[in-house]
């Protein structure tokens, strides 16, 4: 199970970058296509020669056998020798030298016979097949067979002849003798049939020695014939398509680079990506408890910002409860009634939080209230549709005012919002001021949970000092956008104030790692079929079985 988590996670990875691996794949390919394009075509030939006469002897040995093919192999490693190629490069009158020539020849011996093929490559098919024949025409010459053919042509031929005549004279003494033994002795004398057959037992002897005279003629034929031979089989063919560039092969290994290139890059962006990406990073990278994830959502201003209230079963409420869950298990000895919502810097979403958090707080039926403390850039007002004529700040400023003026209602029952007011130019005095703290207190006395939606705590200073006020601290913290030193300092800074972490809310986290944290999560009976068309084909099939409520 492990292994197949771990191998999701690796999917994971690479679908998040699945952008980089097209990109280097089309270049490779457009860079093994542009070499392919820039080669000439080479074009191969070979020929083929016998090493030994063993095809033209009727009587081989074993040892001839295995001499001729140790001859081959010597064969085979002399075509690529200086005398034969230079010699072939005098023969052809090529326009290179010997030394490059090696490069294009290759000779090698076919297994278990006495067959020496010799390959040529060349800019043309016509230029291979030519030198092929060369160099084998070189190997002959160097060869024993030149000198062979010369010293023993004349007593070949001599010896042929004498072998036709000596055949002549067996086959006409046997038409002789077959006519004498037809004779019919009975009309002859008895002077007549001794003379027949004196002629028979002459001609029978002449027939005999004439007999072992061709068998001797023959062996000495046979005898002269040499392992040490060589001779051409098959001339060299020249090949009408070249043999590179090879286009297919050239544009699968482009691709495999490409794709291994390409997969080293997401790894190497993925390790030098000091982002939080998961759970697992809070508590390796910076030291948080997790307290849920929230996935992304698509939202045009703050028109959808309350999915909380619009969605009710969707996976992004059953994030926030628990992650209000989690809040509540942190302090189940001594329950937190208040505590802020921050981030490490702006854009994160730790607005949507806050809002989203203060909703299903008063779902769960605790009377709560949202204070907008970003006395800089204050949305609560906006994300709630309410107006901000007056709020924190005019508090402040009046301390014979009550808190419970200042607090306006939502559509939601038992939630309520304190907006920001007026912003001030000292947004940090006010929030460090004594009055502040009477503010807080009087809020806490109001409600069961009160939610501050504090300022970014790497910017300003007004995070941390609200944290030291509060029960504990949430951080928010966009995945895969803020990196880890930005969010270490936040955190510091925090710590520093020796606030109460209570740990981090991962936001805006990709449809596909949000299934890594919700995959036993299912949607009750009774969806809509917006909702049932954001399950999961695992989540739709297992609502169909009937333990499943």
């Amino acid at each position: 199970m492990s292994d197949f988590v771990e191998l999701r996670h690796y999917a994971a990875i690479v679908l998040k970058r699945w952008w980089v691996l097209v990109l280097v794949l089309i270049f490779t390919l457009a860079i093994g296509f542009g070499v392919t394009r820039q080669q000439e075509p080479v074009y191969k030939a070979t020929a083929s020669i016998l090493v030994g006469q063993s095809l033209q002897t009727t009587n081989i040995s074993t040892q001839d056998f295995r001499t001729s093919e140790e001859l081959a192999q010597t064969y085979a490693a002399l075509a690529q020798r200086q005398p034969v190629l230079e010699g072939t490069v005098e023969a052809l009158g090529l326009d290179t030298r010997w030394q490059r020539l090696r490069g294009a020849v290759s000779a090698k011996l076919v297994p278990n016979t006495q067959l020496v093929e010799i390959t040529v490559e060349a800019d043309s098919p016509e230029e291979a097949a030519v030198i092929a024949d060369e160099v084998a025409n070189q190997l002959i010459l160097m060869s024993p067979t030149a000198l062979q053919n010369q010293e023993f042509a004349e007593t070949i031929t001599f010896v042929e002849q004498r072998m036709a005549s000596l055949q002549t004279k067996i086959e006409e003494g046997q038409t002789r003798l077959e006519e004498l033994e037809a004779t019919d002795v009975s009309q002859l004398s008895a002077t007549e049939t001794a003379a027949l057959q004196q002629e028979i037992n002459a001609l029978t002897g002449l027939i005999t020695e004439w007999e072992r005279n061709f068998t001797q003629l023959l062996a000495f034929l046979d005898s002269n014939q040499s392992s040490n031979y060589l001779a051409i089989v098959e001339a060299a063919q020249p090949s009408l398509n070249p043999v590179r560039p090879n286009v297919q092969l050239n544009t699968a290994v482009a691709a495999a680079i490409g794709l291994a290139l390409g997969l080293g890059l997401i790894f190497v962006l993925e390790h030098m990506d000091d982002t939080i990406k998961s759970s697992d990073d809070l508590g390796k990278m910076i030291g948080l408890n997790p307290l849920g994830a929230i996935r992304e959502v698509n939202t045009e201003g703050y028109d959808n910002a309350l999915i909380t209230t619009r969605d009710r079963f969707s996976p992004q409420s059953e994030a926030y409860r628990m992650i209000r869950s989690n809040i509540q298990f942190m302090s189940v000895d001594e329950p937190s009634k208040s505590y802020l919502v921050t981030s490490a810097v702006r854009g994160e979403g730790k607005s949507f939080v806050t809002a989203n958090l203060g909703v299903v707080m008063a779902q769960a039926g605790h009377s709560t209230i949202i204070v907008d403390t970003d006395l800089r850039s204050p949305v609560q007002h906006e994300i709630f549709h309410l107006q901000n004529p007056k709020g924190l700040t005019d508090l402040l400023r009046e301390p014979e005012l009550s808190a419970s003026n200042f607090l306006e209602s939502t559509q939601v029952p038992g939630l309520r919002v304190l907006t920001s007011g007026a912003l001030p130019p000292n947004p940090s005095e006010l929030i460090g001021s004594q009055r502040m703290k009477q503010v807080m207190a009087e809020l806490a006395e109001i409600a069961d949970v009160v939610i501050y939606d504090s300022p970014p705590a790497v910017i300003v200073a007004d995070a941390a000092i609200l944290s030291e006020r509060v029960d504990g601290a949430v951080f928010v913290i966009n995945v895969g956008k803020t990196r880890r030193e930005v969010i270490q300092q936040a955190i510091y800074n925090l710590r520093q104030a020796e606030a109460n972490l209570f740990g981090a809310v991962l936001n805006r986290v990709s449809k596909k790692t949000h299934s890594y944290y919700y995959h036993g999560y299912y949607y009750k009976r009774g969806t809509t079929e917006a909702e049932q068309a954001e399950m999961s084909w695992l989540q739709r099939w297992a609502k169909q079985l009937p333990f499943v409520k």
